[in-house]
């Protein structure tokens, strides 16, 4: 088809290359036969007015034909932003009610002030908000160790979640602290998808993860995995970012709460609970004893000749021998399912839950033993020190707290009496 330029310049050259021809015949004709001219000179001047009215003509014609074109222009760009709005228009309900969705998560999550419902609460949100997808992780980042545990995860598939660290994606998020989308995991060049158990395992294709993150600060990260390629769009990687920055705020709300809660009821020196902490606990373990028909152990020790080792070695060796004890008592009360306590000063306190008399002079004889292995390095030489514990069950000693850590703290002095270093018990 012939465009209009040309067609323009085809309507204007016919004409004037029709007229040249004329104008020469009529001069050939004039030099001929002078006479001739006068015929021919209405010819002439009627060729010549034929161009001039054609071009006015075509002038105009090309006027209206940019004047069209403008308006074609304009038309195709209403028609677009029609088009673009008639999309958002369809959107706009979805969108709406995830601005909706997103408003009331934040509601909720404001709300709590403990790092585990917290964390219960992301994964329930992620399952509402993706209920298509087939594997959901919540990872807590380790800042000291610079490593990611798993914490929370909601898996459709058969198979086990082997990747407990986190896997290659997983450290992409973590190093660029930034969202990732990846609709097909096969056809993506930044990632091996051979060496990626989510592909390798499970099967999966397209991927978005968030870092649980505050400014520069990685609290943690989220994955969210669909095994059919094209699964999430950029919308959803969005939103995702967002739960998890609300989250992140949250987070770390609950775990300086958490640190402020541990500041009252912790001791300062040895990281124990303190004393009042450790009495309205085991009141409410008494009360679950009491229902359960079990027994409760319960021990106080106390630093034989604590007072010789500060005055021979200094206050901050009496410190570091303090510190070897608590550190004794949390490994066993881990252990063992107890609750320690710094008494004070120089003594310790602490129960053992669902215990028998076996269990407790166990557990006691033990404390006893790997204090007194442990010692202080001072310089090149080793200082030694030894505990003396009493120890009491309930509810054959007592049934109120104070009574037996009263009837403890008498067998501890009955220890002391016969030479320190030893346990004494009722039996």
């Amino acid at each position: 088809m012939i465009s209009i330029q040309k067609l323009l310049l085809y309507n204007f050259f016919i004409p004037s290359i029709y007229s040249v021809l004329v104008i020469i015949s009529i001069t050939f004709t004039v030099i001929s036969n002078p006479i001739n001219a006068f015929f021919l000179m209405p010819a002439f001047m009627g060729c010549i007015l034929f161009v001039f009215f054609r071009k006015l003509q075509l002038n105009k014609f090309s006027n209206y034909h940019g004047e069209f074109e403008r308006k074609q222009e304009t038309i195709n760009l209403l028609t677009e932003s029609i088009r673009e709005k008639k999309n958002l228009l369809q959107t706009l309900p979805f969108k709406c009610q995830r601005v909706s969705f997103l408003f009331n998560v934040s509601q909720r999550l404001i709300e709590l002030i403990d790092s585990e419902e917290v964390l219960n609460f992301l994964i329930k949100t992620l399952e509402e908000l993706f209920p298509q997808a087939d594997t959901i992780l919540i990872f807590d980042f380790d800042n000291q160790n610079y490593s990611m545990n798993l914490v929370r995860s909601f898996n459709k598939t058969k198979f086990i979640l082997e990747e407990k660290k986190g896997d290659e994606l997983d450290n992409w998020v973590l190093r660029h602290n930034c969202s990732l989308l990846i609709e097909d995991l096969t056809k993506e060049f930044k990632f091996d998808y051979s060496k990626i158990n989510a592909y390798t395992k499970r099967g999966a294709h397209s991927f978005i993860a968030s870092p649980i993150a505050i400014g520069t600060k990685t609290l943690g990260q989220v994955k969210v995995e669909s095994r059919n390629p094209k699964f999430f769009s950029l919308d959803d990687s969005r939103i995702l970012r967002n739960i998890c920055d609300l989250g992140a705020v949250v987070l770390e709300r609950a775990k300086l709460f958490n640190h402020a809660k541990n500041l009252v009821i912790q001791d300062s020196l040895t990281s124990l609970f303190v004393k009042e902490y450790f009495f309205k606990k085991l009141k409410e373990e008494i009360k679950s004893a009491e229902n359960e028909n079990k027994m409760i152990g319960v021990m106080i020790l106390d630093l034989d000749d604590f007072k010789s080792l500060n005055d021979n070695y200094g206050h901050a060796i009496g410190d570091a021998a303090l510190k070897i004890v608590a550190e004794v008592l949390s490994k066993i009360s881990k252990d063992s399912g107890c609750l320690a306590s710094r008494f004070g000063g120089e003594e310790f306190v602490m129960y053992i839950s669902d215990c028998n008399q076996k269990k407790l002079l166990r557990i006691s004889e033990k404390i006893r033993l790997e204090i007194k292995r442990a010692g202080i390095n001072l310089r090149r030489e080793k200082i030694y020190f030894t505990v003396s514990l009493g120890a009491v069950l309930y509810p054959r000693d007592g049934i109120e707290p104070i009574s037996l850590v009263n009837k403890a703290d008498n067998l501890l002095y009955k220890a002391k009496k016969e030479g320190k270093d030893r346990v004494c018990f009722t039996g």
